[in-house]
């Protein structure tokens, strides 16, 4: 991959991970102040902050939640980056994931969020949330995909000659 298409690749997913925390934003403020209550219960930082916690922790370092919160929000963003380095690839061997305009690349890394985080150990499982949690997530990952497969257009990542 030439650097150009991983520097394509790298600001599609900055951007599509900005634009996936906005549809994550305006979905959980159309929720209930249970499913708040509920998910507050279950977590005091999201699965990229516990991974977060964890590194810093094997390196025998004991973070503040603030370190907690800002190095979580580091690894979630490089996670949207690298789903966006390995969208185009997959893509071409998968072009169904292009399919509703990306869409289905939003559903398909949904399990990563939906079962592979808690099998990790890093949240609860995705069963002790309230349904309307995973539904969020669920609507939130499609954002993603829809804002990559528009970025992927744009800056043609694809090889569509």
């Amino acid at each position: 991959m030439s650097a150009l298409r991983i520097a394509k690749a790298v600001a599609a997913g900055l951007a599509a991970t900005w634009i996936m925390d906005r549809a994550d934003e305006l979905i959980y403020a159309t929720q209930s102040e249970d499913v708040h209550r509920r998910e507050a219960e279950l977590e005091d930082v999201t699965g990229p902050g516990q991974f977060a916690r964890a590194v810093m922790r094997a390196f025998g370092r004991e973070p503040t939640h603030e370190e907690t919160v800002l190095w979580g929000r580091a690894a979630h963003v490089s996670i949207g980056v690298a789903f966006a380095v390995l969208y185009p690839a997959a893509a071409k061997r998968a072009p169904w994931l292009r399919a509703g305009f990306g869409a289905m690349y939003g559903i398909a890394i949904c399990p990563a969020n939906l079962f592979v985080v808690p099998a990790l150990g890093l949240t609860p499982p995705a069963w002790e949330f309230p349904i309307e949690t995973s539904v969020r997530g669920v609507g939130y990952h499609i954002a993603y995909g829809l804002a990559l497969e528009a970025l992927a257009h744009v800056l043609r990542m694809h090889d569509d000659r």
